[in-house]
């Protein structure tokens, strides 16, 4: 399995008080099997003071995405929902495991973002 893009940058993010829905920024990420054969996924849940995935709830995770077959491609929206406490202004490096039952066991998704805090 491979991602596309390989890490998610986010840039700099705007935090306004209210969050829209879906969350405050938006990236697509591919899982592509590159193999020969079919492989699962599966997606423990991510930190949630940090990422929300659009299409899941806390509450089901984690979350049996089913087979993909050789040369497809699982597509995640992976949305920013907030930044550890203090981080405002700073770039912020974070990451979320997407498991397989292929090669390798464990997808890593590394993601940074500056959070902008909007007072208003």
């Amino acid at each position: 399995f491979t991602l596309s893009p390989e890490k998610l940058e986010f840039g700099t993010v705007e935090f306004p008080p209210e969050m829209p829905d879906g969350g405050y920024a938006e990236l697509l990420l591919l899982v592509t099997n590159t193999g020969e054969t079919d492989g699962n996924l599966t997606l423990p849940e991510p930190d949630p003071e940090i990422f929300c995935i659009v299409g899941f709830t806390t509450q089901e995770f984690p979350v049996d995405l089913g087979v993909v077959n050789p040369g497809s491609a699982y597509s995640f929206t992976v949305a920013l929902c907030g930044y550890p406490p203090g981080n405002a202004g700073t770039e912020v490096s974070a990451s979320f495991d997407i498991l397989t039952d292929g090669d390798p066991e464990t997808l890593t998704v590394p993601v940074t973002f500056t959070p902008d805090r909007v007072t208003e």
